[in-house]
C-alpha cells in the first residue's frame, strides 16, 4: 500500500517534529526498517511542493526511493472518467483520480467529502480505499503495501534524482 498525503495535513506529517496523530505515517515513511511510500503527482503535487518543509521531505523521500511522481497526463486522463461518473462530493478529483492509476489505497486527510469519495466503491476498489487520521490501532493498520499499489508504480512513476 502507499499512501496519499492531502496538502490540508502534509504539514503535520512532514515537519521536525511530526503530529502525533501522524507520527506512525511519519516513521512508516522515514524508518530503514519500514517500507512505507508515499505517491504524488499533478496538482497534489504543485500544492505539496508549495510548501517548503513538505517539498524538502518529500525530495528526501524521493532521493531514498519512497516517493513517486506520477505524470500529469495520466492523472488529467483518469481525472477525465472520475468527473465522468458523477458521483464525487469532493472537489479533489485528482487525489480520486491519483489513487485509481497509483493503486493507493490509504489517504491522509481531513477533508470529509474526500474521505466520503475515497470509501467509496464505486470510485476506489480492489482493494477498496481507507482513511488514515489518528494514531489508532485501527489506523495504523492501513500503513501496509497491497498489490495494487506496485501494479501502479511499475506501470506509471517516473523515476526522480
Amino acid at each position: 500500500m502507499c499512501v496519499i498525503i492531502d496538502v490540508n495535513v502534509a504539514g503535520l506529517v512532514f515537519r521536525e517534529s511530526p503530529d502525533p496523530n501522524f507520527l506512525p505515517v511519519f516513521h512508516w515513511l522515514h524508518d530503514a526498517n519500514k517500507d512505507g511510500r508515499i505517491v504524488y503527482g499533478g496538482q497534489l503535487a504543485r500544492e505539496l511542493i508549495g510548501n517548503e518543509n513538505v517539498r524538502r521531505f518529500l525530495l528526501a523521500l524521493q532521493r531514498a526511493g519512497r516517493a513517486s511522481s506520477f505524470p500529469e497526463h495520466v492523472i488529467q486522463n483518469e481525472s477525465v472518467k472520475v468527473v465522468e461518473f458523477g458521483i464525487c462530493r469532493s472537489n479533489d478529483i485528482h487525489i480520486i483520480a491519483l489513487a485509481r492509476v497509483s493503486g493507493a489505497r490509504t489517504l491522509c486527510s481531513s477533508d470529509q467529502d474526500l474521505h466520503a469519495d475515497f470509501k467509496n466503491r464505486q470510485l476506489i476498489s480492489e482493494p477498496r480505499g481507507h482513511v488514515y487520521q489518528r494514531n489508532t490501532k485501527t489506523h495504523r493498520k492501513f500503513l501496509r503495501h497491497t498489490s495494487s499499489c506496485k501494479m501502479g508504480l511499475r506501470k506509471y512513476a517516473i523515476k526522480q534524482h
